[in-house]
């Protein structure tokens, strides 16, 4: 009989594990040379495999909203696509392992996802395929079909998963605070070189870096919004009032300071617009906090109005498109934003025609980007040129009819409609203790479509708000049930004279 050789697990694991220890002691000997990167790449991402089919949801909902761009990557996108693609494949792999790991199906939203893909394939086959010169090709634009394949795809990886009921207000703090990670660019930038490296994963606000004592912070702004959101979110408008709660007060009138302070008058505009729809949708104008509402705004209005000239630009920008005095500075770049915008619209409408049937697509020549710029700089051309050419039209009807044509906006329109119902059933017909969240879910699609719609929209760029929004309200409360409404007293009576 063959003696049997039996070695410990414990050995097994440290002949495995020292090999590789020493493997990579080795490459990090250099550690900034492209071979080493890949390597100890590779072998992390193997690592975390386990890890991730765990927790692939969890961390899906932790980075959907957070600021943050890895220089590693190229063409440093935002953290969201990488998590997406993570989960997404994750998600897959354990649905062909586990036959009980299904998806939550809503049809009437799988529907124009599937659609809208189809639509942004065709429109990237019939204008010359997807360039990404971040990968080597001679082209540019990929960025954008990535974008909004990304969102699709993300909304799937979703509602991969259903949110624990005892875990829900975690998740929503997951979801809605990592957009404070906006400020960190900021705040690194004004730290001082010691906090540089932290841009590596943090952008700051453009054009605080260039000009401090005009300085728009467009980052607080988005981490104000982000904070709003788990606000309403978590306790409504009507707890912002409960004097037992004096920090629910303070934490929004630091909402609406980061939304002033931001220098856009776009943020303004959401902050109220937000605040507005929550409260028609609690209820509230029917109640006597409408009168303490109307109050607050008038004291305040009497108070700031004449201290406005005296408060720091990009707070006077920020109000510059109310008829009040204000800085010169202030009102006249508000303005010129507005003339850019508008000299551009007027360029890009005569070509709708051209484009209605077969989208202009993403894809975009190098060296015409170049000659744009060029003409824009020694003044041969109009402002806005370059932006144009780059396809960044600072509207969102624009945004999703000239790259996409007709099928584009069919495709847009059909899921706007889809996840107004949706979540307007999540928010008639759920689970009673999500009521506030629900409420705040359909008020804030409704303040989305109709910010992308007037004030400022573009189609990449906000496509994976709009689909976040639908994947995390189907992660929660799972898809919409029919429901039977019938009136007792009909009934009652029906069965009293049958």
């Amino acid at each position: 009989m063959a003696n049997r050789i039996t070695i410990p697990k414990a050995h097994l694991i440290t002949a495995l594990c020292l090999p590789l220890a020493i493997f990579l002691g080795y490459m990090l000997a250099e550690p900034m040379e492209s071979g080493s990167i890949a390597v100890v790449t590779l072998v992390l991402i193997v690592l975390a495999v386990p890890l991730m089919m765990k927790w692939h949801h969890p961390v899906l909902v932790l980075c959907w909203n957070a600021a943050v761009y890895p220089a590693i990557l190229p063409g440093r996108p935002q953290i969201w696509i990488l998590a997406t693609a993570v989960a997404f494949f994750f998600a897959l792999l354990n649905r062909s392992v586990n036959s009980s790991h299904r998806f939550v199906s809503v049809p009437v939203l799988t529907r124009p996802l599937l659609f809208f893909g189809l639509v942004v394939l065709a429109t990237a086959f019939l204008n010359g395929g997807i360039g990404i010169r971040s990968l080597g090709g001679g082209t540019l634009g990929g960025r954008g079909y990535l974008m909004l394949l990304g969102a699709i795809a993300g909304y799937f990886a979703f509602t991969s998963q259903r949110i624990p009921l005892h875990l829900v207000w975690l998740y929503v703090g997951m979801f809605f605070l990592s957009t404070l990670t906006a400020v960190v660019g900021d705040l690194a930038y004004f730290a001082g070189p010691s906090f540089y490296f932290l841009t590596a994963f943090f952008v700051p606000s453009n054009v605080a870096v260039y000009d401090t004592a005009y300085a728009r912070f467009g980052q607080i702004s988005i981490a104000a919004a982000g904070l709003l959101a788990w606000l309403l979110a978590r306790y409504g408008i009507k707890e912002l009032f409960n004097v037992r709660r004096p920090w629910l007060a303070a934490l929004f009138i630091l909402c609406g300071i980061g939304a002033v302070v931001g220098g856009f008058r776009s943020a303004v505009g959401v902050f109220t617009l937000t605040f507005l729809v929550i409260f028609t949708l609690e209820g509230l104008w029917r109640t006597r906090i409408l009168g303490l509402v109307l109050g607050t705004a008038i004291l305040v209005g009497i108070a700031l109005i004449p201290q406005v000239d005296k408060l720091p630009f990009m707070v006077q920008r920020s109000l510059s498109f109310l008829p009040i005095h204000v800085d010169p500075i202030a009102r006249q770049s508000a303005e010129a934003s507005t003339k850019w915008r508008m000299e551009m619209w007027q360029e890009v409408i005569p070509d709708i025609p051209k484009y209605l049937w077969k989208g202009k697509g993403y894809r975009l020549d190098p060296n015409e980007l170049f000659m744009s710029q060029f003409a824009v700089m020694n003044g041969f051309d109009i402002q806005a040129r370059s932006t144009l050419v780059s396809g960044d039209y600072h509207s969102g009807p624009l945004s999703v009819i000239i790259p996409l044509g007709l099928p584009g906006v069919i495709a847009f329109a059909w899921l706007l409609v889809a996840g107004l119902r949706t979540l307007y059933q999540h928010y008639q017909s759920g689970d009673p203790s999500l009521k506030q969240l629900n409420t705040f879910l359909f008020g804030f699609f409704i303040v989305k479509i109709l910010v992308f719609l007037f004030l400022f929209g573009s189609l990449y760029n906000d496509l994976f708000s709009f689909t976040g929004l639908l994947g995390f309200s189907v992660s929660l409360n799972g898809a919409p049930e029919k429901r039977v409404v019938v009136e007792e007293a009909e009934e009652a009576f029906s069965e009293e004279f049958a």
